[in-house]
């Protein structure tokens, strides 16, 4: 009698070796990964799990390429990276204004609208993934600010904690928003007319692979211009004072299993974020804040991208505060496409964000002889034609009169096309329209460190 042997359907990884960290320490990419050493691995869901780490490896901004593969028969798995250039000493040449929109549109392309300076960031001081970032600029705003963050600091490599100092001071402040529009004033004198100082702290704590908390202790103190507080708009930081300090306690949640971080290619995350502004030392200002917000992306055949996002802000602390400390959509990417050119203060807001994303390009570039900086010999290229729709609402109890845009529905949609260089870099062209019958170009970039 013959009997057959069954093939595996799986194999234990025996080994894993890394090639081309020549500063990054293993275990930082160890730190990363779904998988280790000892693991049973189906070859069913092999190619998808070394792309899923591939992707979860570039989302650290460490590296501009990374490949992780087997030979066939073997149990030793090779990651090979390529690392990113770390020291980024970057001459500043940025817009002061909100988005570029708004400075093209609403600010007449103002050159005096400019800051210039110097900014170093050292995304891998040591190899531990430690960060350092020192910037030094004038022009609209003069700022000065020193960060350093060191992401484990334990043995479990659970635990990292960080610090920042920030001083800013401007000769121009927005005191009101009129019109959904910022309104400003600026001295005859070119007297300082806002000065801003804030120090903090924090601890990351982060257990596991996707979960990951975060406790923050800031202090701030802002003074503006006597002007700005007596006549303009008391309600700068309310009762007409002109200068305000407190300190403000903060705690945030995230679990994220997105694939590429940066932007995002599927997966998923959710979070919470509870902050306490005043505490009680000196008694000029309290607020309770708590933001909830989820991701979710569809991947169909890793060319077609189903992305929604939802976001909702509540202040728990129903008492009013002052103009300075009401920001709503138009702020720190909190957006509706299509009201680039708007800001919707208020005291609680919701926000949608859909896209339907079609890949249509993804190639790796080879810069041998055209590149000479190793770093970046490798350039991926990605390019998404999409269509995006969102949907916003701005409640405001306080400070309505003016503004048309709150306490309505907002809604924008439009054609777009997003184009990522390095895996680090994104510029987004966007043709958005809106619910007053508007429609522009908008334009916007980032970077993931």
């Amino acid at each position: 009698m013959l009997f057959s042997q069954e093939e595996p359907a799986d194999f234990i990884i025996a080994d894993i070796r890394i090639e081309g960290n020549k500063r990054t320490k293993d275990y930082v990419i160890l730190r990363e990964l779904e998988f280790q050493e000892g693991d049973h691995i189906s070859y069913s869901e092999e190619e998808e799990l070394w792309v899923e780490n591939e992707n979860r490896l570039l989302s650290t901004s460490l590296f501009t390429h990374v490949d992780i593969s087997r030979e066939q028969g073997s149990q030793i798995v090779t990651i090979q990276i390529q690392e990113n250039w770390f020291i980024y000493p970057n001459f500043i040449f940025e817009l002061a204004d909100r988005n570029f929109n708004v400075w093209w549109n609403e600010q007449g392309k103002a050159l005096d609208r400019v800051n210039i300076g110097g900014r170093i960031n050292w995304l891998n001081v040591s190899g531990h993934r430690d960060r350092l970032k020192l910037t030094a600029q004038v022009g609209y705003t003069r700022r000065i600010d020193l960060e350093y963050g060191f992401p484990y600091v334990n043995k479990a490599k659970t635990l990292g904690i960080s610090a920042a100092v920030v001083y800013t001071e401007n000769d121009e402040i927005g005191y009101e928003t009129i019109g959904n529009k910022t309104v400003f004033y600026s001295g005859e004198d070119d007297r300082i007319v806002l000065r801003r100082f804030r120090v903090a702290s924090w601890v990351n704590y982060r257990p596991k692979l996707y979960g990951n908390h975060f406790v923050k202790l800031e202090f701030h103190r802002n003074t503006i211009d006597d002007i700005v507080a007596q006549e303009l708009n008391p309600d700068y930081f309310l009762n007409s004072v002109s200068t305000l300090r407190f300190f403000k306690l903060e705690y945030d949640f995230s679990f994220d299993k997105r694939r590429f971080t940066f932007y995002p290619e599927g997966g998923y995350s959710y979070g919470v974020s509870v902050q306490k502004e005043g505490l009680g030392i000196f008694n000029e200002y309290s607020n309770l804040l708590v933001e909830v917000r989820g991701e979710h992306y569809t991947n169909i055949k890793d060319k077609i991208i189903i992305a929604n996002l939802v976001k909702l802000k509540t202040n728990l602390i129903r008492d009013q505060i002052g103009f300075a400390n009401n920001t709503g959509l138009g702020y720190n990417g909190n957006l509706v496409s299509g009201y680039e050119l708007f800001v919707v203060d208020g005291t609680d807001f919701t926000l949608t964000k859909s896209s339907v994303r079609w890949k249509m390009v993804d190639e790796l570039l080879h810069l041998d002889g055209l590149m000479p900086l190793r770093q970046f010999k490798k350039m991926n290229i990605k390019a998404y034609l999409s269509f995006n729709m969102d949907t916003g609402y701005v409640n405001e109890p306080t400070y309505r009169e003016t503004n048309f845009l709150n306490n309505r529905l907002l809604f924008g949609y439009g054609p777009g096309i997003d184009i990522i260089l390095f895996n680090t870099h994104l510029f987004s062209f966007e043709y958005s329209f809106n619910h007053l019958g508007q429609s522009a170009l908008f334009f916007s970039n980032s970077v993931s460190f």
